[in-house]
């Protein structure tokens, strides 16, 4: 890191999470105080708990052995030039000193200053909210779970284990999971069900002038033998599977949850204001609400434009991680800050390979072509070029047996 000129003062800004969030508010940070980092003006540390950014938009292939798992991550370090990446974890902010606690492993606490403080923290499984999930559920929002379902899967189908799988959630992640496992039993021949668990309709959040991509969905979905529970609200997470509402016990071997969220707050950040779900309050430049220098955005926080509330999703994080960036350059650089706007570009699902539904801008397609336009999105808006030219590339390839079970690593070679 460079020394600031003698007599300069120093601007530190902290960013919290190695997520879409911090990642892109670093870049866009980069462009527009670039000479200020440079002359050691501005300090930027990040805190990450791994070494990594993961990118969860391909979770449904690595899930069904099309592609590696370190596919997914991406090392912090080459993709932050400028910036120093901590691994660790803030186990406490100190508004009133302007300071955060970081965590090592293996080493004592200490405390990083800061000018500007960047809060993306994402979200949390619930844990809380479904009784059981914890000790008999699986989850997919950590690398580390994902490593350990996707182990414990291909270990049940290498032994050619009948294998039966709830999935719980009917919203586009649920419905990847089911199509991904279920293609994955079927390309492999292995005996087994997978059942898709909706507390409502599946993709009943899309609006009517959706409905035919609703429709392809679900046809899909039973043409891969996915049998679906709709309208079946999960009481308890169980050991021989999900507990439904009225009693009914779906039966199991694996229960997956793919749905639904909740937020902490860390540590000394109890008092900042928080919607009825938790997530921080901002203004329209994604300041927290009430303060001059801590920024939120992603799922930790509610941001509200004029036509209404953003969604929770990986594109909205990197657009909010972009605008604050930029307005933390713009404070750094005394201009006036530039609020958030956004309109979004689309959605899409993934329900097999070669097969999907998109959105964009309004317009909808199926099939072959909704699946060759998900793909080049995704890659496009991964961190990294390279990385996502090899997923690219590893998903064109015909299919491939199924990859052996990959370890998360603690450093990672962006090598191929």
């Amino acid at each position: 890191m460079n020394a600031p000129r003698p007599g300069s003062p120093v601007t530190r800004v902290v960013v919290v999470g190695g997520g879409y969030v911090g990642v892109d508010a670093c870049r866009a940070l980069r462009r527009g105080a670039g000479r200020q980092l440079a002359r050691g003006e501005v300090q930027v540390t990040v805190v990450n708990p791994t070494p990594y950014h993961t990118f969860h938009g391909f979770t449904g292939e690595a899930l069904g052995g099309q592609l590696a798992l370190t596919r997914t991550l991406t090392p912090l370090r080459p993709l932050l030039p400028g910036a120093e990446v901590v691994q660790g974890t803030v186990t406490r902010v100190d508004l009133t000193m302007q300071r955060v606690q970081v965590t090592r492993p293996g080493a004592e606490a200490t405390w990083l200053p800061f000018d500007h403080l960047i809060l993306g923290v994402g979200s949390v499984d619930p844990f809380g909210r479904v009784p059981g999930l914890r000790e008999h559920g699986w989850t997919l929002k950590r690398p580390q779970d994902m490593q350990a379902f996707r182990a414990q899967v291909g270990a049940r189908f290498a032994a050619r284990t009948p294998t039966t799988i709830n999935v719980i959630g009917g919203g586009y992640a649920g419905v990847e999971m089911a199509a991904a496992l279920r293609e994955r039993q079927r390309r492999e021949g292995l005996p087994g069900d997978v059942h898709l668990i909706s507390a409502g309709g599946v993709l009943d959040t899309l609006p009517a002038e959706l409905a035919g991509l609703r429709a392809h969905a679900r046809a899909s979905l039973e043409a891969l033998g996915v049998q679906l529970h709709e309208h079946a609200r999960v009481q308890a997470v169980e050991p021989l599977g999900a507990r439904l509402e009225g009693g009914t016990l779906r039966r199991a071997d694996l229960t997956l949850l793919a749905a639904g969220i909740a937020h902490t707050a860390l540590p000394g950040t109890e008092g900042l204001p928080r919607d009825e779900r938790g997530r921080l309050l901002t203004d329209e430049f994604l300041r927290v609400t009430g303060c001059h220098n801590v920024w939120a955005g992603g799922d930790a926080a509610c941001v509200r434009q004029p036509r209404g509330e953003d969604p929770a999703n990986a594109l909205y994080a990197m657009k909010h991680g972009l605008c604050i960036g930029r307005n933390v350059a713009r404070s750094v650089r005394r201009l006036p800050l530039r609020p958030f706007r956004y309109g979004g570009l689309g959605q899409s699902a993934s329900l097999g390979r070669w097969n999907a539904i998109t959105e964009l801008r309004g317009l909808t397609f199926t099939g072959p072509v909704a699946w060759l336009m998900r793909l080049l999105f995704f890659t496009w808006f991964m961190p990294s070029r390279a990385q996502g030219w090899r997923v690219l590339r590893d998903l064109l390839r015909p299919p491939a047996p199924p990859h052996a079970p990959l370890n998360v690593p603690d450093a990672m070679s962006a090598a191929d």
